[in-house]
């Protein structure tokens, strides 16, 4: 149904703006071959037509390139340049009349705009096909939380999290997993007495999620598990200096209880996968 939607629109729209840039290049044909006359002679007609066929050629590749997800700006500067140019010179001819500047800009300006609509359009849904562009941070956080806002984004970037919904998850988990080092090694100090495996699982950001943050079968996206994990991961190690405190060996069954009263619901693999971990761990001196 979507496509059948896009098809209609395409059909309808496309002559729409063809029929458009038509008038616009009409609009200002006479005025640019007059110019073009001393230099041109019975050739002047040549300027304002192959300048128009140009733009249309220009932008056209431009579209294309868009589509294909390989966009080059060059294309749209020189167009817009063009564009500008017969602009300034059918201005010129209204001799300072503001009524006459105001309409030989309005069409091309109408044309820019819908053209630049277009891309828009075809950039937007070949991101959300590719899944390689990364959604934007609404206008309204940047302006309640700036500073928040600018961290989100920067961690979205750098570990190209491309839905905006999952850079939410991913700041959520972060600053969940942040705020219980806080509380155990103080709010400033747990930068430098936190061991330093539970600092590096802070930056251990997940890639390549899905926009609605699970998969198609229903199992969670590659953020939720990897967070997960790094979740899991440091509520086990938290649980095992606890027990070398009290002297209390770290089994499967006991890691598996304290990890359930902390709130953590874990099978029985994940939890013999953990357990492994922090055996090698304290096998390296990583879990001192």
């Amino acid at each position: 149904m979507h496509g059948r939607v896009v098809q209609v629109v395409v059909v309808l729209v496309a002559p729409l703006i063809a029929a458009l840039a038509v008038l616009g290049g009409v609009g200002s044909f006479t005025t640019v071959r007059q110019l073009a006359e001393p230099h041109f002679k019975g050739l002047a007609w040549i300027v304002p037509v192959g300048m128009d066929l140009g733009i249309s050629i220009l932008l056209a590749w431009d579209l294309l390139l868009e589509y294909l997800d390989l966009p080059w700006p060059v294309l749209r500067w020189v167009a817009w340049a063009y564009i500008g140019g017969t602009v300034l010179v059918n201005v010129s001819a209204a001799q300072g009349q503001l009524a006459g500047s105001v309409m030989y800009a309005a069409m091309p300006v109408l044309f820019i705009t819908v053209v630049e609509g277009v891309r828009h359009l075809i950039r937007r849904w070949v991101g959300l096909a590719s899944g390689r562009r990364v959604e934007r941070v609404p206008a309204a956080r940047w302006l309640l939380a700036p500073v928040s806002s600018l961290l989100l984004w920067r961690r979205m970037v750098l570990w190209h999290v491309t839905a905006y919904q999952d850079g939410l998850k991913l700041e959520y988990r972060h600053l969940l997993a942040v705020s219980r080092l806080q509380e155990e090694y103080g709010r400033w100090a747990w930068r430098w007495d936190a061991p330093l495996a539970d600092r590096l699982a802070l930056r251990r950001m997940p890639t390549g999620s899905g926009a609605d943050g699970a998969l198609e079968d229903g199992t969670f996206s590659a953020v939720e598990q990897a967070l997960g994990e790094d979740e899991l991961l440091v509520a086990a190690r938290r649980v095992q200096r606890e027990a070398r405190r009290r002297g209390v060996r770290v089994t499967r069954n006991y890691l598996g209880d304290r990890l359930r009263e902390l709130g953590y619901p874990i099978g029985t693999a994940r939890l013999q996968q953990l357990l492994t971990v922090l055996r090698n761990d304290s096998a390296q001196g990583g879990g001192e």
